[in-house]
């Protein structure tokens, strides 16, 4: 059996008791449907599913047990609950088998074309972090020349679809983010450097994207009723919620940094979108509308 299709079994059986506990049947039954779909095999016995329950408490960190009060498998310690580590595994195998699947029956899955998102670097720069050794890389700038850095890694941070290193920048005794996809000549040293502790989630609890110059504040946003749905389904922030709502408009509260990525991002809405709170980022927007109307002014 091809270790791709244990792996993909491991997910299902997790994604499956995560939602509700299930017998072997259901089980079963469940790995069979995903399979007629991803071509994958998943069929098993029950000694099979007992050793696959061993190994995703030994990889994943998942205890999974019968409990027979209810006669069904179910979860009962997990490690990764609240993170997406399962999840995007999973979207990769999917993705993976459609893409294989797609080269066998035509043209029907169209990616789009886009640079290295800087993922080659993520074994090194974890190495770096779990032994506390420097890395050097060279930045690549959009409008300077390359700089050269030295840095503690401390984690690499996925937002609005890229990835950024964030490290303890020796030269400049302070905490820097740095696109992975201009990250050059990366290099994992074997020296090792003090630098202080960060605590990241903390850190970037209330960033929107990946910086954090502005102080964090509360923000109000009043929409069109009719984005209701969309600005829920594709929350600007964590801290988001609605506070208020009538027939024509629906207001939202957010606890972010107010940065140039979260003023730009307001700007993209245009006319649907107005900021309430606070007076100076409500100023910001103002001069950027001004701007734009006067740049594209018709003459008569």
């Amino acid at each position: 059996m091809a270790k791709r299709d244990f792996i993909k079994r491991h997910l299902l059986i997790i994604e499956l008791l995560r939602k509700r506990p299930s017998t072997y049947d259901d089980i079963l039954n469940y790995l069979i449907n995903n399979q007629d779909q991803i071509g994958y095999q998943l069929e098993i016995s029950k000694r099979t599913l007992q050793r696959d329950l061993k190994e995703i408490d030994s990889i994943w960190g998942i205890e999974i047990s019968f409990n027979r009060s209810i006669e069904a498998y179910k979860i009962e310690s997990d490690e990764h609950a609240e993170d997406e580590t399962i999840q995007r595994t999973l979207e990769s195998f999917d993705l993976i088998s459609a893409l294989k699947q797609n080269r066998k029956v035509g043209k029907s899955i169209f990616l789009e074309k886009r640079k290295s998102s800087g993922s080659e670097h993520f074994n090194g720069i974890i190495h770096a972090i779990d032994n506390n050794l420097i890395i050097t890389f060279d930045h690549l700038s959009f409008s300077k020349e390359p700089s050269a850095r030295r840095c503690v890694p401390k984690a690499i941070k996925e937002t609005q679809n890229r990835f950024y290193l964030i490290a303890y920048d020796l030269d400049v005794k302070d905490f820097r983010n740095f696109g992975l996809e201009r990250v050059a000549n990366l290099v994992i040293t074997s020296q090792r450097e003090s630098s202080p502790k960060i605590n990241i989630e903390k850190a970037y609890q209330h960033a929107f994207g990946i910086e954090r110059y502005e102080t964090a504040e509360k923000i109000i946003l009043r929409f069109d009723i009719q984005q209701k749905e969309y600005v829920k389904s594709l929350p600007f922030h964590h801290s988001q919620r609605i506070i208020a709502e009538d027939e024509n408009y629906f207001t939202l509260e957010l606890f972010i940094h107010p940065t140039h990525d979260f003023l730009l991002e307001i700007m993209r809405h245009g006319p649907i979108c107005e900021v309430i709170e606070p007076a100076m980022l409500r100023q910001q927007v103002s001069e950027r509308v001004q701007l734009l109307a006067k740049m594209y002014q018709i003459k008569e």
